[in-house]
């Protein structure tokens, strides 16, 4: 009797084979190598992209993620190693669609920790370090984490946190806050204008993980003086964008 699952034992075989090339293969190189045919192969190919395990590069070579390499199934010590490979190339995609600079984050000791980034090519647009660490209460993704925790949580940290009044449009009053914290529960999103920095303002929305809980936010921040005639479009790619995030990494939204 034989108890190997066949699709299972083909995303393993491609798995290996490409743990064997380090300089990558082509789609016609994987296929040769294993006997697949095209169409088969270029699916299993593309879900381990989307899944975060492999990657394609510009000459369409596909190669294993460089921490999934190094590390395999536990991609080491970094814990959102896996979020940020599935996480690059939608970020890739959403920032050439909108025009404007992703930013993935999370929250780490009560303020907003960027853990990846993707920089407009425009001229003129908006940039931070990856090092630096944001206050909760007057960004995007700051809102959007606070949202994800009940009331007498969001008061706590709000009470701790040193709320600098950073433009003339920051919120610092609590109450204040928390209106817009709820509003983005109810909306599923939050936009900040010009409260972190004169010129800019951000749209952040949720990443979900297989259990439905937010993994970390997504956000585009975006030079102000172009915010308002494409609104609605960065909204709606943004809103996108965090689905096929989230059902890569097993959500199933809807």
């Amino acid at each position: 009797m034989n108890d190997v699952v066949r699709s299972a034992a083909r995303v393993l075989d491609v798995l290996e084979y490409l743990a064997r090339e380090g300089e990558g293969a082509s789609l016609k190189d994987a296929c040769g190598a294993l006997g697949y045919p095209k169409s088969s192969m270029l699916m299993l190919l593309r879900t381990l992209v989307i899944r975060g395990y492999a990657v394609r590069d510009a000459s369409d070579r596909y190669n294993l993620d460089p921490v999934f390499r190094s590390h395999g199934f536990g991609w080491g010590v970094q814990r959102h190693a896996r979020l940020i490979a599935v996480a690059r190339p939608i970020m890739e995609q959403l920032c050439a669609e909108v025009g404007e600079t992703v930013l993935l984050g999370c929250a780490e000791q009560n303020r907003v920790r960027l853990l990846e980034k993707v920089v407009t090519k425009q001229l003129v647009g908006y940039d931070v370090e990856l090092s630096s660490l944001l206050p909760l209460y007057c960004t995007a993704i700051g809102r959007i984490l606070l949202a994800q925790m009940d009331i007498s949580q969001q008061i706590a940290i709000l009470g701790k946190e040193r709320r600098e009044a950073l433009t003339p449009k920051t919120l610092t009053d609590p109450e204040a806050i928390l209106a817009a914290v709820a509003t983005a529960q109810k909306d599923g999103f939050a936009a900040i204008e010009e409260e972190l920095v004169i010129g800019g303002t951000g749209v952040a929305a949720p990443i979900q993980g297989c259990d439905g809980a937010a993994l970390a936010v997504l956000n585009i921040a975006c030079v102000s003086a172009r915010f308002t005639d494409k609104k609605d479009r960065i909204l709606e790619s943004l809103l996108h964008a965090c689905r096929r995030i989230s059902d890569s990494l097993g959500a199933h939204t809807k």
